[in-house]
Formats: C-alpha cells, structure tokens, sequence
C-alpha cells in the first residue's frame, strides 16, 4: 500500500537516525540556477511538456514530462530544472530514452547529479545534470516520474557546505525499494535553499533488520532544512548479485527496457551481515543504453553497477520497479 494513508511522521514503527549531522564539509554551491560541477546554465523544463500523473492498478503513474535533450558531444553536460515542483509531497526520478546510436557504438545518458530547491518566494524546484557517457553525439528524451511520498519527517537545518547523514529503519519486510525526495525550507529573502542527495544506499545489520541510507548536501549560502519525501514501492523483478568483497563491484544490463517511456527505480536488499558489521551496498551508477543489434534493430538497455561499500563480504538481491508505464 502506498498513499496517505501509510503517510507518517517519524513514529512507531520506523525509526529515523540522523549521523555526524557535518560529517563531510562541502564546498557551497553557487547561487540557485549556476550550481558547482562545470555544467552550463540551467534549462527550463518547457511548460507544455507537463502532463497529469494518472496511476493503473499497479500504483504506475504516467509521465510528469517528456521532453528532448537535442545533440549532446560526448562527455558534455546538461543542467535542467523542473519549475513549480508540485505538489511538495511528491519525489521525483528521471530516466531516459536515447537515441542515435550506430552500429558500432552505442548512445548512453546517466544523471550525475540531483537537487531540490526553495526559491525566495516559497517555489520548489527539482534539478538535475545529465551527461552523454558515450563516445558519440546523440540525443535522449528525458523521461520524469514524479511519485507520492510514503513516509514524511523533518530533517533539522544544515549550514552552508555541510552534509547530513542519515538511516531510515523499517520494520517492513525487506521487498520494497525507496525513493528520496526533498522539500526544503528557509530560504531567505534573496538566497535560495539548496539542498543536494550525493548518495543512497542500503545495509543489512545483525538480527536481518534493514536502512536505508542517504545523505544530503546544502549547497546553497544560507541555512536550512527541508521536509523529506519517501516514496516506498512495490518490486516485480529481483536478481542475485553473488558474493562481493570490500570495494567489490558487479555490473548488469537490463535488456530490452520497455516500453521506452518507461522509468525505472533500482534497490538493494542486502545480506550476510555480521554480529559487528553490517553488509552496506550501494548502486554508484546507473545508466541508459540505446545500443543496435545485429539485425538492425534497435533496444534500450538499463545498466547498473552494485558496489559493497562495506567492511565485509556479503551478496545482496537487486531490486528493479518500473514507475511508469
């Protein structure tokens, strides 16, 4: 079940932890719509690309929007942000669908970055940076899925430059996948509030219990918090990683990933936890492939690498949910 009426603060039956609240200093981005990392200025997602979420039976919503990147060089970067990100209790995941690959080399996008932001007047706005990880010039459609937070809680101010570390526990069976958004608060009168997800993951501690784990980055120049978003969803498909050691990592492909206006969401279930140390996975990359097949025709391929960013060796269930149809 998912909607409002699982919707819940911080209660009985899942328990947030918060970490070290600084315990990575960051340098502070720049102001809203010129963010750190060396992408050009922010596109506006067009207006007319919006559509209303409508959800089937199995809790798959349509596409928030669509719209097309245009060429982009190898190794280029695009910035986009998603205007009037509403409602505020919605969590967003971008995919893609890309295409001009030849038969020699494929077309490949992955996001390398995402954020949320309050703007001076009370806006929430989602932005992302997406980048051409292939060897050719191509285009993608960039595909947004916009799905209703589960669970809400309230994360305490971070100043500018810091990050927040934190571990959501659920007392639910480990079948599900979660997916993070944000509502930042206290933006001042001429500073937006930014505030970054640098990473996900998951662990598995003794007595089989297991978090998710995130943390956020305030990449902004003024102190502020926000209302987290937790979107928790069901899992059609799942697969055996195998055993991987400290630092180890295994890469899959998910062929044929239709149909092509679908998004995915990708989560872990990790195992073999010890009495002193949890078995701590993480997905460190995720990308779409539009690759030409020996007879001509064409396929989009979701690639993934699972990394044990753990002490010990430990195996873990990847866990894969179509958002849209």
């Amino acid at each position: 079940m998912r909607g409002s009426t699982l919707r819940a603060r911080l209660g009985a039956l899942l328990v947030l932890l918060m970490l070290a609240g600084s315990a990575t200093p960051a340098v502070a981005g720049p102001a809203d719509g010129s963010p750190a990392g060396g992408a050009r200025s922010e596109r506006i997602v067009p207006t007319d690309t919006r559509s209303t979420s409508i959800h089937d039976s199995a809790n798959r919503a349509s596409l928030a929007a669509s719209w097309s990147t245009g060429p982009v060089a190898p190794g280029d970067t695009q910035g986009w942000v998603w205007n009037n990100a509403n409602p505020l209790t919605v969590a967003y995941q971008v995919g893609f669908s890309p295409t001009g690959a030849n038969a020699g080399l494929p077309c490949q996008f992955e996001v390398t970055r995402r954020w949320y932001s309050q703007q001076p007047g009370g806006e929430r706005r989602f932005h992302f940076q997406l980048r051409n990880s292939g060897a050719i010039t191509c285009t993608t459609t960039v595909l947004l899925s916009a799905q209703t937070s589960t669970y809400d809680w309230t994360i305490a101010p971070l100043a500018p430059g810091t990050s927040g570390n934190y571990r959501w526990v659920e007392q639910v069976a480990p079948t599900v996948s979660y997916l993070l958004g944000l509502s930042p608060n206290g933006a001042s009168g001429a500073a937006a509030c930014q505030l970054e997800i640098t990473r996900t993951w998951y662990l598995q501690e003794a007595g089989a219990v297991r978090k998710f784990a995130f943390v956020i980055r305030n990449i902004g120049t003024v102190t502020c918090g926000a209302q987290v978003r937790l979107a928790q969803l069901s899992v059609p498909t799942t697969w055996y990683v195998g055993t991987l050691a400290p630092a180890g990592s295994s890469t899959w492909t998910w062929n044929n990933a239709n149909p092509l206006t679908a998004v995915h969401l990708l989560g872990l279930s990790p195992w073999g936890a010890q009495l002193t140390d949890p078995c701590q996975m993480e997905i460190t990359r995720t990308w779409y492939v539009q690759r030409v097949n020996p007879d001509g025709t064409t396929q989009r391929q979701l690639a993934l690498t699972v990394t044990n960013v753990g002490a010990i060796s430990c195996t873990a269930t990847v866990f894969l949910t179509p958002l849209t149809t």
